[in-house]
């Protein structure tokens, strides 16, 4: 465990930037989704909701961590379906401490999002793509 913690030290620092925000974000939509149900008891999201929510959150995550290419553009994909999500929430909720988690929520996925499709992040994710081949063993680019 220790090995795998350290090894996130030796990813380059946009890789790293885009993880932290990455990991920031989902944590922020968990905490959001609480404290809607703290603040509107009579309107809260049910258990199930938010276990699917962490699951799905959690999956995203552990593959991205793990450095697997298709990961990445699966979590660009939530990303953005998230900040759409936010965005409506903010415009149309009536609480300010909801709204503005609810943009912080927005900033992280934002950043996550840009550092995720940097050329430097989208380089260190295709160099561990595996590698394809032709029938006569020649490399496909």
């Amino acid at each position: 465990m220790l090995n795998r913690l350290l090894s996130f030290f030796e990813y380059p620092p946009a890789v790293r930037k885009a993880l932290g925000f990455l990991l920031g974000g989902w944590l922020s939509i968990f905490m959001f989704l609480y404290h809607f149900n703290w603040l509107f008891p009579e309107k809260a999201f049910n258990n199930a909701v938010i276990l699917r929510v962490v699951a799905v959150g959690i999956g995203i995550c552990y593959f991205v961590f793990k450095i697997k290419p298709w990961a990445r553009k699966l979590s660009i994909f939530f990303n953005f379906g998230n900040i759409v999500w936010f965005i409506v929430w903010a415009v149309g909720i009536s609480a300010p401490a909801l709204r503005v988690h609810a943009v912080l929520t927005i900033i992280l996925f934002g950043l996550s999002s840009y550092y995720l499709m940097i050329k430097e992040t989208s380089q260190y994710f295709k160099e561990r793509e595996p590698q394809k081949f032709d029938e006569t063993g020649k490399e496909i680019k």
